[in-house]
């Protein structure tokens, strides 16, 4: 009796990574360079050589009106955002401390994303459902824990997955300093935080999607 054909198991595409960044500073003129900016590309170095595809969004050179609907008409760039967001697998905050809290854009994002929010009320299901957050935080003042504690909590709420060690901060001086610097002082002083944060997050991907978490009703 012939044996039956093994299905060949489909090969899982590596995982992707999005850094959406919330600096206040703009890219596009040549402008400052974002203490934000170097500590995620921190986090994304070693999330590539973990084979993990990296993209970074600079917010405040987009065109994201404030309102609670993930697309707010004509002219606004959320809707990409959105696209980016549902294609990746792992979702990085990554904002600067403003007077104690994350930034304006940060808060941008998280309230544009209530309609998401409101589909997994309605129908138990999340879009972001086996996806992974994570957060990285950059501030000369304190803030940075209660930062976390916000965002962290948006993330549960909207089905995302936190693993350990998940978000990386730095609070700290910059006066003076040069992008290379600090870059130079954020992988001596956070290097092995930042692979560890990079690990975690490749390792909860890769298992979620091997093994997704079903949902209601699957």
């Amino acid at each position: 009796m012939p044996k039956p054909k093994l299905r060949a198991r489909q090969k899982i595409q590596d995982p992707k990574a999005l850094f959406l960044l919330a600096t206040l500073k703009h890219k596009r003129g040549g402008g400052e360079f974002s203490h934000t900016e170097v500590l995620s590309e921190l986090v994304m170095e070693c999330l590539r050589a973990k084979d993990i595809n990296c993209e970074i969004v600079r917010l405040s050179d987009l065109n994201i009106p404030a309102g609670n609907k993930s697309n707010m008409g004509k002219g606004d760039d959320f809707p990409r955002v959105l696209e980016k967001i549902l294609a990746a697998q792992i979702i990085v905050f990554a904002t600067p401390i403003w007077w104690g809290v994350h930034s304006s854009l940060m808060q941008r994002v998280i309230e544009r994303l209530d309609e998401v929010h409101n589909e997994l009320l309605e129908t138990g299901k999340s879009r972001l459902n086996n996806k992974i957050g994570g957060i990285v935080i950059t501030g000369e003042e304190d803030g940075e824990q209660h930062i976390t504690g916000n965002i962290a909590n948006f993330f549960i709420n909207i089905g995302l997955t936190l693993p350990p060690h998940c978000s990386l901060a730095y609070q700290g001086d910059y006066t003076r300093a040069t992008k290379q610097s600090l870059a130079r002082r954020f992988r001596e002083e956070l290097g092995e935080d930042a692979e560890k944060m990079a690990k975690n997050l490749a390792f909860f991907a890769r298992i979620l999607q091997q093994t997704p978490i079903r949902e209601k009703g699957e």
